[in-house]
């Protein structure tokens, strides 16, 4: 013990030497305190040099000794995002989008006719010119699966006219069933006569066809004009809502995001920049694309630049040679993303 109470001797009388001398009115009040300090930090540093932590107390700077834990600051992590990807029909997704001057999401309907789909959206199109011009509604309805579409379909087949919009109207051509998507319905009736009269009795054209989970509805003046090419254009747009869909034209598969998952995501829109119809062009090729929340794909930021958005417009894919395989001909953006809200 003898090389311990040398030790103790020494140490105490550093610190005894550095410590302050009080006032001598003090000295009284602080004399046993000051001896019960002086055998604290006296103790403590004799075993910090028992335990090889002499130099950590002469040198904050240095290193801890082996077996000292070292003292680091904390970085909080970063939050991982959290939300949900609403159901939505993709911005460019109707045909003539990109020329209407106010395509609208989840528009007033007719429950009755269309009862509850997930998501719907409508653009109006105008075709001809001053007193030959007519205007045609699009609209698309998407639902939970086939089952709840193909419940509405045959619902509607004894509602034709109603859903027209004109209920009492004259039929000129009765319901029938044309060889179109899954399965579609039509009916044309003589225009009643409104405050104007401008096209009293003129036929008025209702097409509503479904494309699996999907259901479009078509109806205007002038069906001559804008029937043989909106319908099948729309149609073949839609092919990604039905179970599988594979054209020809499709050469690379998308994937499916997971929560933490990396992918490569083929930017077909931008919140808050000009609407155009990628998202109709990856329709057609067989691609469905996603409304999602940009806050809800790190690394989305690359496809916004200054444009502070709250969505775009996606497909993923699970390599990057994949994503620029099909976002080349169409010249669309890609980014690495890494896709949470799941």
């Amino acid at each position: 013990m003898t090389a311990v109470e040398d030790a103790f001797r020494k140490l105490q009388q550093h610190v005894d030497a550095a410590a302050a001398v009080p006032p001598v009115a003090r000295i009284a009040t602080l004399g046993r305190r000051r001896r019960a300090g002086h055998v604290v930090v006296a103790g403590l540093t004799v075993l910090a040099v028992l335990t090889g932590g002499w130099s950590v107390l002469r040198d904050p700077g240095r290193r801890a000794a082996p077996g000292v834990p070292a003292v680091s600051a904390s970085v909080p992590a970063t939050p991982t995002p959290t939300g949900n990807r609403p159901e939505r029909v993709p911005p460019g997704f109707l045909v003539g989008e990109a020329g209407a001057a106010q395509p609208i999401d989840d528009h007033d309907y007719n429950t009755g006719c269309f009862g509850s789909p997930v998501a719907r959206r409508s653009v109006a199109l105008f075709f001809g010119e001053a007193a030959q011009r007519v205007q045609v509604t699009q609209s698309l309805y998407v639902y939970p699966d086939d089952d709840a579409a193909k419940a509405v379909m045959r619902d509607l087949r004894a509602l034709m006219r109603q859903c027209s919009g004109f209920g009492d109207a004259e039929v000129l051509q009765p319901v029938a069933s044309p060889p179109l998507g899954s399965e579609a319905l039509t009916v044309t009736v003589a225009l009643p006569r409104d405050g104007a009269g401008e096209h009293t009795g003129e036929p008025y054209r209702l097409v509503v066809v479904r494309v699996g989970t999907a259901i479009a509805a078509l109806d205007g003046l002038g069906a001559d004009r804008w029937e043989t090419f909106l319908a099948p254009e729309l149609v073949g747009r839609m092919c990604p809502y039905k179970p599988a869909c594979a054209p020809p034209s499709q050469t690379v598969r998308a994937t499916k995001p997971v929560n933490g998952g990396e992918a490569w995501a083929v930017v077909a829109g931008v919140e808050g920049r000009p609407v155009t119809e990628k998202a109709g062009d990856l329709g057609r090729l067989g691609y469905r694309a996603s409304v999602v929340p940009t806050g809800c794909d790190v690394g989305s930021a690359a496809a916004l630049g200054d444009l502070p958005a709250t969505s775009y417009t996606v497909v993923y894919f699970g390599s990057e040679q994949d994503a620029r395989t099909v976002a080349g001909p169409l010249g669309l953006q890609v980014v690495k993303v890494r896709t949470y809200c799941l």
